[in-house]
């Protein structure tokens, strides 16, 4: 179950300043879910490297290129802490490593160096189990010293890296690809290039990429693709001949109606007010009209009438408000009236999801709900992506990042009662925590993973239960002082006799990575028939992790409904072939 490699260098057109971090936090969680291992190369936010040239030229009228050097490489260190800060919030594991740990040695000039040499192993071994963030734009050379790869250098250390680990290579800039002229210097929209060979991109590229980092993957026959965040529109730089692509439609915000504004409905409803080139809110369905709420909501948006919103012209109807009554009503007549739903709604979907997926089918919408399972851990992506290759035995993990998190409180000594209110405080359990503490809540997402890897319809009674509610300080640490921990582990498998399931509290070695899964973190063991086995991490629980998942699911629905229209024409240039 060997995962790519992609490398995403993400520049200073894209990384302007700080609020531009979530933007880049879902490109990332997009190829991590889809099952890439992710090394993230970044440049200084926004203008940092002219501030601190300018700084630097202030002090002196021609610096010393190796404190030079060091100055500016603080811009890139600062944006990668950064974007590590917000990965981390978004409940996606993340290493953030320093020039000294990647290990990108230089030759050459202190101030525009070349790359020569990487720690591929340390980059592969971080790759395992986390994204890994890097410098870009910086080197060390044979004394120790920093070194810089010149202006645009951090395209330079995506491509050599690249190179390095055999990966995929896409350079993220602020346009889908390159154009024959400079898309935002003219009134008229230029043509794209849909594929071009390097001496193509050499020639007018240099605006867009590094000169000297295209001859470097032309010298290595190294292809790559310039993108834009989101979009799925790009051009794919390499030994091809030039294509260009001969008609684009542009791409409309898909329209959105939001049922609930609860912890999670308020940081998805954030994310979408940032992404309004992506998606238009029609309106927020709230039970109580004038509750206070971070973000606030304008005014004209807010609705008590959820039935009423969904009628109205939507493209995409989220389901955040739980239950299965209610919901259910309001997601099957989205699925009639012909919309796409994205939900978190574990228990309706363990009730029903035969029946809305058919009912999607009928419509010929889709229903996502990644969310509803792991967080930002995305289990049912991984699932599915195993079973691609592998006949898969079992499925197994700590599905409830609630019960993991008291778990952990009465480890530390927290009786029961305030270990469930200190969940409550931060924001991983309900105000009714009985459905995750009784096992229910984990049950119901083995449900859909059993479904995902063995196409088994696997009712809630025919999965034996066993809760956390039972549990108390004197018993884990007795466990602890055994060198065990204890945590609620759901697992399905494969048998002579059919599909087996089960929750059950169970003591486990500290060293064991169920064992090492800390605080509202999700962990997930996957074991095919030829005996492979893959772990995954991520965040189950909270406000910022489940919306990172709906966002994900929101932005493949985006893509799915502008792939679905006629998009791109292409011709070689110069000939009269044509190819959709």
């Amino acid at each position: 179950m060997d995962s790519q490699i992609t490398i995403l260098k993400f520049g200073s057109s894209v990384l302007r300043h700080e609020s531009d971090l979530p933007r880049v936090v879902h490109e990332i969680y997009r190829h991590w879910r889809n099952g890439s291992q992710v090394l993230v190369v970044v440049s200084a936010l926004g203008t940092t490297t002219d501030e601190l040239l300018r700084r630097a030229e202030s002090l002196s009228g021609e610096p010393q290129p190796a404190s030079l050097a060091a100055l500016l490489a603080t811009g890139e260190a600062t944006s990668a802490a950064l974007l590590g800060l917000a990965v981390h919030r978004a409940g996606i594991p993340v290493k953030v490593l320093s020039p000294e740990q990647v290990g990108v040695q230089t030759s050459g000039a202190t101030l525009d160096a070349e790359p020569v040499a990487a720690n591929v192993g340390r980059l592969r071994k971080e790759l395992q189990s986390a994204i890994v963030i890097v410098s870009g734009f910086v080197g060390i050379n044979a004394e120790g010293d920093l070194t810089l790869l010149g202006r645009g250098g951090s395209d330079f250390t995506a491509l050599f890296l690249a190179e390095r680990l055999g990966g995929r290579c896409v350079l993220i800039k602020d346009i889908a690809g390159l154009y024959e002229t400079n898309p935002k210097t003219y009134n008229f929209r230029p043509r794209r290039f849909a594929r071009a060979n390097w001496k193509t991109a050499n020639a007018i590229g240099g605006e867009i990429v590094q000169p000297k980092a295209i001859r470097f993957a032309e010298k290595h026959r190294l292809n790559f693709s310039i993108a834009a965040m989101g979009a799925g529109l790009e051009t794919e730089i390499g030994g091809c001949a030039d294509e260009l692509a001969l008609s684009e439609s542009a791409n409309k915000p898909l329209r959105v109606a939001l049922l609930g504004c609860g912890t999670v409905g308020g940081g998805v409803y954030q994310r979408l007010a940032d992404l309004p080139e992506f998606f238009t809110v029609t309106g927020v369905a709230v039970s109580h009209r004038d509750k206070e709420r971070t973000p606030e909501i304008p005014e004209h948006l807010i609705t008590t009438d959820a039935a009423g919103l969904i009628e109205k012209p939507c493209d995409v109807v989220i389901e955040l408000i739980g239950g299965t009554e209610t919901a259910g009503e309001l997601v099957k007549r989205a699925l009639r009236l012909g919309r796409h739903v994205v939900t978190a709604n574990k228990a309706l979907l363990a009730a029903e999801i035969n029946r809305l997926e058919n009912l999607a089918f009928e419509q010929d919408v889709s229903i996502r709900y990644s969310a509803a399972i792991g967080g930002a851990m995305p289990a049912l992506e991984a699932v599915l992506q195993a079973r691609k290759f592998n006949k898969l035995r079992s499925v197994a993990g700590i599905l409830n990042g609630t019960c993991n998190y008291i778990c952990d409180q009465l480890a530390a000594g927290t009786d029961f009662v305030a270990a469930v209110e200190e969940a409550q405080n931060a924001g991983f359990a309900e105000a009714d925590p009985e459905l995750d503490l009784n096992g229910t809540d984990a049950a119901q997402k083995l449900m859909l993973l059993a479904r995902a890897a063995f196409g088994a319809n696997l009712p809630l009674a025919a999965i034996r239960r066993e809760g956390i509610e039972n549990l108390n300080v004197g018993r884990v640490q007795k466990a602890i002082k055994k060198g065990n921990v204890i945590r609620l582990v759901a697992i399905c498998r494969r048998t002579s006799s059919g599909i087996e399931a089960r929750v059950k509290p169970l003591k486990l070695p500290v060293s064991h990575p169920f064992g090492q899964t800390r605080g509202a973190e999700n962990c997930l063991r996957l074991e095919t028939t030829g005996g492979e086995v893959e772990f995954l991490r991520g965040t189950g629980a909270g406000r910022w992790a489940t919306t990172e998942a709906v966002i994900a699911d929101l932005l493949d629905a985006h893509r799915e409904v502008i792939s679905a229209k006629p998009q791109v024409a292409a011709a070689k240039v110069g000939k009269a072939e044509v190819y959709v």
